[in-house]
């Protein structure tokens, strides 16, 4: 059996010291009122998380328990470290992280082991079965009236148990007790901690079923990117333009419409002209120099059309000396028709 005063050890702070700081401060965010993400709450979160896991690493260095012992071997002073494991989930659930899967994880290997810790000293004989229950077929019907049985007894064995130790507390803060009564208000709290861990468990088994299941459909997306830009379309030539026109020639002469170089110069294109025939020869001595550079007053001659023109003018001139004296006549009249009757005299009747 190891001593207190090698529990203790000699330099430093004392195991009971520091498990004492950190389960008092584990009681005290149980019991605040404070948000979960504050940050006072969450500063008492790391610093009990600090302190227990300090408890812990000095329980394993002591070697406090053994796997071949049983709870009445166990110092009544040490039963108390038994709890460290559930402590330590509580805090850590507790915990506002950046990636809560690995919190609810450790959370859950924390009361998976103080589960295992009591059954192996014979403080409860349950085991916890991960696992949804409404998932269950007809053959675990059985099971499933089992596992409720279970539930129903440690709810009435925890409304029991509290009410005991509530009493126990306040006496042992008083008065002080014997050895006995702390041993058995030390087992007391191992069996309210573990209805509390049957019942945490499931809460944590279906959370991390939802984080599970957020983490794969992030690494899907992830995934499918590298995938999507290896099917992407090969890279393809841009097509060329093309031009809509009644005529090829046309489009090669007036362009596509917009500013563009030209294809050719005027006295190319006149030459063309001339080659098809549909200009005459003489018609490229009556295109004007360009008075200033890079501009051209050019208009197209068509022998046909200037002949009509010419022919058209000389028959409205003859026109108008046949008629000029009649023209004239009727001019003057209308003029003194105007002098006699002013403007709006004849509509008297509607008042202009």
């Amino acid at each position: 059996m190891i001593t207190m005063a090698e529990e203790n050890g000699a330099d430093g702070p004392k195991l009971s010291e520091i498990f004492e700081r950190g389960w008092k401060i584990q009681r005290n965010v149980e019991k605040s009122d404070e948000p979960t993400g504050s940050q006072k709450l969450q500063d008492q979160v790391k610093s009990g998380m600090g302190l227990l896991d300090q408890a812990a690493h000095m329980v394993r260095e002591l070697q406090l328990f053994s796997e071949n012992e049983e709870l009445h071997e166990v110092a009544t002073c040490n039963i108390r470290y038994l709890l460290l494991p559930a402590l330590m989930s509580d805090l850590t659930m507790r915990h506002m992280g950046e990636d809560r899967l690995p919190l609810v994880q450790k959370a859950k290997d924390y009361l998976t082991e103080f589960l295992k810790v009591c059954k192996a000293y014979g403080v409860t004989s349950e085991e916890y079965q991960s696992g949804d229950s409404s998932k269950a077929g007809p053959t675990d019907m059985a099971a499933m009236s089992r596992q409720r049985e279970a539930t129903i007894a440690r709810f009435r064995q925890q409304k029991e148990n509290e009410q005991k130790l509530e009493a126990m507390r306040v006496s042992m803060e008083t008065r002080g007790e014997d050895d006995e009564v702390q041993r058995e208000y030390y087992t007391l709290l191992l069996q309210k901690w573990i209805y509390s861990a049957f019942r945490e468990l499931s809460s944590i088994d279906q959370e991390l079923e939802i984080l599970h299941m957020m983490a794969n459909r992030q690494k899907g997306k992830q995934d499918s990117q590298p995938q999507q830009q290896k099917k992407a379309e090969p890279h393809r030539k841009p097509l060329k333009p093309f031009i809509l026109t009644r005529d090829k020639l046309q489009a090669q002469v007036f362009g596509a419409g917009y500013p563009s170089i030209p294809t050719m110069s005027m006295d190319e294109y006149f030459e063309k002209e001339v080659r098809e025939g549909k200009i005459p020869a003489e018609a490229l001595n009556r295109v004007p120099e360009p008075t200033e550079p890079g501009s051209y007053n050019v208009r197209r001659v068509v022998p046909d059309e200037a002949a009509e023109a010419e022919r058209k003018q000389e028959e409205e001139d003859e026109k108008e000396e046949r008629d000029d004296e009649e023209r004239l006549r009727k001019q003057r009249d209308f003029d003194d028709f105007k002098d006699d009757h002013r403007r709006g005299w004849g509509n008297r009747q509607n008042m202009g």
